[in-house]
């Protein structure tokens, strides 16, 4: 072929691919994401493992939880009390944790923690931990945002499980953990948290989706049935700072689904979606709790969720083993309940947070 008539051929297949990218701009994304995934040479059971946060006992990398992170191939790992110490372990603890997720993916692990501030901080040694309920100033508020994920940051924490932007009342189960009536600004100083952990490099998953407000009992234990929804305003405020995530909560509100907790209800999430954008990553609450387990079957508990539309599970490991719960979510992919074209959809959203953050 002539110089010539090669860059007419380029020439029009760039016009085409142009015309293309603009007209089908959906699609493009999706060619992009399943070439990431399969730039990464993912097998099945690591696509589905990058849809788990687990949880496990322990302060230290024994070759029992290396042997566990190695054959569930998690995409992170949420940390409790039970896991921390001091400052020297918890780093030790994250640092070969990404270490054996790098080796064994080449994706980097989510390393969440609840650090609300005032009665919720899993790290108790940090300086920052101011606590919602007394927050006033927005200027102050993103301050507290970069400090608390400045400090999550040096030892190796990358996901923070906070703020809450449930609107309760007093004597809610949660009242005291959450922005209070008298803050007339939460919704700026929901923003300003979310900047500020963003400043500083740290994911942010806002909690809980639409909110358990009007809850009187620990909804962990028994599983909540409320008649409507709580308001969402500060959700919906949230949105502007662009918070990662955005977690789920394990209730049953019957407005929206009659049966059905909204983490796994299509009705809820589908409402979720519409409110707050499809871009949004979907993480779920603990699904390893005595609400869902005493009402429901393993497969449906880790099934339903992703059947629903949410990206991410989390398994804590506080009643049952993380492992119980992967390995139901690999029968129930193998077994056909679960395409993998759904794993896929969102294990590479997944994965483009991480790799371009």
């Amino acid at each position: 072929m002539k110089l010539s008539s090669l860059i007419i051929a380029m020439a029009l297949l760039a016009i085409v691919l142009m015309f293309y990218l603009f007209s089908n701009s959906e699609d493009i994304v999706k060619l992009a994401d399943n070439f990431l995934l399969s730039k990464l040479s993912l097998d099945l059971e690591q696509k589905i493992g990058q849809l788990f946060v687990i949880g496990f006992e322990g302060k230290e990398l024994t070759e029992d939880i290396k042997s566990m992170v190695k054959e569930l191939h998690p995409g992170g790992i949420l940390l409790l009390g039970w896991n921390i110490e001091d400052g020297a372990k918890l780093l030790k603890l994250t640092d070969g944790l990404q270490q054996l997720a790098l080796q064994d993916t080449g994706v980097p692990l989510f390393i969440a923690v609840d650090q609300e501030g005032g009665e919720i901080n899993r790290i108790s040694f940090l300086q920052e931990q101011t606590a919602q309920t007394v927050l006033r100033d927005s200027e102050a508020a993103f301050v507290v945002g970069v400090g608390r994920g400045q400090e999550l940051k040096k030892f190796g924490i990358t996901l923070n499980l906070a703020p809450l932007l449930d609107q309760t009342q007093s004597g809610d189960f949660i009242h005291n953990r959450c922005f209070q009536q008298e803050q007339q600004n939460a919704g700026d100083l929901a923003k300003n948290l979310i900047s500020g952990q963003k400043m500083a490099g740290i994911f942010t998953a806002v909690k809980h989706f639409p909110g358990y407000g009007g809850i009187v009992f620990n909804p962990e234990e028994k599983l909540a049935v409320v008649e409507r929804m709580p308001e969402i305003g500060l959700f919906r405020e949230s949105v502007d700072a662009k918070p990662e995530m955005v977690m789920t909560a394990n209730v049953v509100y019957k407005d929206i689904d009659e049966t059905l907790p909204f983490t796994f209800s299509k009705k809820g999430i589908d409402f979720l979606k519409s409110e707050l954008g499809g871009d949004i990553l979907i993480i779920s609450d603990d699904l390893d709790q005595n609400s869902l387990l005493d009402e429901y079957g393993l497969e449906d508990i880790v099934s339903l969720p992703i059947e629903a539309g949410v990206d991410i599970l989390i398994f804590s490991g506080w009643r049952l083993p993380a492992e119980d719960g992967v390995r139901a979510l690999i029968g129930a992919v193998k077994s056909g309940r679960i395409s993998e074209a759904m794993v896929d959809q969102s294990a590479s959203k997944i994965i483009k947070l991480k790799m371009n953050f």
